[in-house]
């Protein structure tokens, strides 16, 4: 794989970063349609495939038909401002759109009637379509409890035994949010890293469930500060940048969709959004659903 493609865009975050200076970089995961690249300091950027699309750390690129077979965990990167060069690909940023990864809040809080009451829709979407091993079973519409046992997983299985932690902390994280400062960073560091993955279901979950304090909270900036600065260094590198991400209140290009349907859309276009989230990664659209769900469904209405 060599030669120039071109990115079709970059979140504003990247693209600000990239201003500043030069950065060296390294290759810190390859698949099929993403490359993570990430600085010694723990920033992440990820070049993905028009499939993945829009998110707070991406660079979309448009003209690799094979994808990133070529490049190689631990590969060195430069980030500059009109280019990212790796592993022989020069990827050109010249004429890239810079992508807002932060929805318009305050616009979106202005339809809480609706977006209180379509919120069960969501959940019964959700868990008519939960991939299997996810968080979504422990989310009940009204406590924040599992709606059922979960029957896909045979008992003590690897994610029998997760989901019965997550329950555990579950309980703490409902205190904390209620203005328990010391269990709240308690709960948040016990989710963080809870499964398997390079974003483990904990911590999908708690970036989730800082989407909804976006959503709903007047001023949710310290209360999703807290819980990020909490899990952040107990996670990996993405899962840990994708943390920090949501606590500023920025996701992906999905998640943008399903919050435009949740407060305006049609049933329809709601079930679509909410099917895309669901199939972001293995389990992890559906673990970031379930927090959401989770704080949302047990707020006061």
């Amino acid at each position: 794989m060599n030669g120039c493609v071109t990115a079709r865009s970059l979140s504003r975050p990247v693209w600000q970063r990239i201003q500043l200076a030069s950065l060296p970089v390294r290759v810190r995961a390859v698949f099929g349609h993403a490359c993570n690249l990430a600085t010694p300091d723990g920033w992440v950027v990820a070049l993905v495939l028009p499939q993945v699309g829009n998110g707070p750390l991406n660079v979309v690129v448009d003209g690799l038909s094979d994808g990133f077979g070529p490049v190689e965990p631990g590969m060195p990167a430069v980030l500059e401002r009109s280019r990212i060069r790796v592993g022989g690909l020069d990827v050109t940023l010249e004429n890239a759109l810079v992508w807002e990864p932060c929805p318009d809040w305050r616009k979106l809080r202005g339809h809480e009637d609706a977006f209180s009451h379509r919120l069960p829709l969501v959940h019964t979407l959700a868990q008519r379509h939960a991939p299997e091993g996810s968080f979504l079973p422990l989310v009940s519409e009204r406590a924040g409890g599992p709606t059922s046992s979960p029957q896909s997983e045979p008992a003590g299985s690897t994610s029998d035994v997760v989901h019965a932690v997550a329950l555990k902390v579950l309980a703490m994280l409902r205190v904390g949010w209620e203005g328990d400062a010391a269990l709240l960073q308690m709960a948040a560091a016990q989710l963080a890293g809870l499964g398997n993955g390079l974003t483990p279901a904990g911590d999908d979950f708690l970036g989730g469930t800082m989407l909804w304090a976006w959503l709903a909270l007047s001023t949710p900036r310290s209360l999703c500060r807290v819980l990020a600065e909490a899990a952040a260094p107990r996670t990996t590198a993405l899962s840990a940048a994708l943390l920090h991400a949501a606590a500023r209140g920025e996701c992906s290009a999905a998640w943008h969709a399903l919050l435009a349907a949740l407060c305006q859309g049609t049933d329809v276009e709601l079930a679509k959004a909410a099917r895309a989230v669901l199939a972001h990664g293995a389990t992890s659209g559906a673990d970031a659903l379930a927090g959401f769900l989770w704080a949302g469904l047990r707020a006061p209405r």
